[in-house]
């Protein structure tokens, strides 16, 4: 794995498009800019890529690279199955594309006081938005989500997630949503 220091705003626009939000103080942020950590390689077709943060931070927030498959016609064939904290992997980012390779990247945090809690929905299929509630004493810092996207007869991905957000209606929830196939919310909570 590689770690990187960078700017802060150029690692927050990484965790939106991640679909992660920091719960982090201006103020602490500032003094101590997050650790980005690079998977490295890339992960063999459709295996999990995991960026996991150095001992000293905490994981709050992720995102990555893919390097999709595509059809005979040359279109996007692919799909970011996972892309969420994980649920087995303590202070971890996971990723991993449904059929092409994905590299992981986490951002951590020099300041935040320990690792976070991952809270992890069922599945659920079309026209149900699984929900993943953050437990009594935590505050929702960000999440993401796991999928079994809908594939056609020749193998091509056709779903897509249509909700991966915190839940406005639900404090302290994840939602995620598929089209067609079924996914599981994942949220990540912080004391």
């Amino acid at each position: 794995m590689t770690m990187l220091r960078r700017r802060l705003p150029v690692l927050s626009a990484l965790a939106v498009a991640a679909g992660a939000l920091s719960s982090a103080s201006s103020a602490s942020a500032a003094a101590e800019p997050p650790v980005v950590v690079n998977a490295g390689t890339a992960s063999p077709p459709g295996q999990v890529s995991r960026a996991t943060c150095p001992e000293g931070t905490q994981l709050v927030g992720g995102g990555y690279r893919v390097f999709p498959v595509k059809n005979g016609l040359g279109e996007v064939a692919d799909f970011i199955a996972t892309n969420a904290p994980s649920a087995t992997v303590p202070n971890t980012w996971e990723v991993r594309a449904l059929f092409g390779r994905a590299g992981a990247y986490a951002m951590c945090s020099t300041s935040a006081a320990q690792a976070p809690t991952v809270v992890v929905s069922a599945w659920a299929g079309k026209d149900v938005t699984a929900k993943a509630t953050c437990p009594a004493g935590t505050q929702l810092t960000g999440g993401g989500y796991d999928s079994r996207p809908a594939v056609n007869g020749m193998n091509d991905n056709k779903d897509e997630i249509v909700i991966n957000a915190p839940a406005a209606q639900t404090p302290n929830t994840w939602m995620a949503r598929m089209d067609k196939g079924e996914a599981r919310a994942i949220a990540m909570c912080a004391k």
